[in-house]
């Protein structure tokens, strides 16, 4: 998110914040064991690791609006699937706060996505 006039990225900055960015380990969309992955290649995962928690960011570039279903090995981030929670933070100007249930279809506008958090 550009810094302009209309555009302030500190909400975002809050939520990395909140969650602790420093000390994580990213793991790139492009990365073939990332254990976080979508049903749909045209929107990607990239995830911030730490133990017990994992921000998930989630980026669209499908020519329309669509939804996704995240495939996640809960194994391999150490995550025990049966309390898990995958929430999305509200962020002002950016994402509206919902929660999302393990095996939900999650609703991803065109150029746009999200900043999930599991734990």
């Amino acid at each position: 998110m550009p810094w302009t006039a209309t555009s302030d990225p500190r909400p975002i900055w809050k939520v990395w914040d909140d969650f602790g960015m420093q000390g994580t380990k990213m793991i790139g969309y492009w990365v073939e064991n990332n254990p976080v992955k979508t049903n749909n290649p045209l929107v990607p995962a990239t995830i911030y690791r730490k133990d017990g928690a994992v921000l998930v960011s989630l980026a669209s570039w499908a020519p329309e609006n669509t939804t996704i279903k995240l495939t996640i090995d809960w194994k391999a981030l150490g995550i025990d699937p049966t309390k898990a929670t995958i929430t999305a933070p509200d962020i002002r100007n950016f994402q509206q706060g919902q929660v999302f249930g393990k095996d939900a279809s999650i609703p991803v506008e065109k150029n746009k996505g999200w900043l999930l958090i599991i734990k």
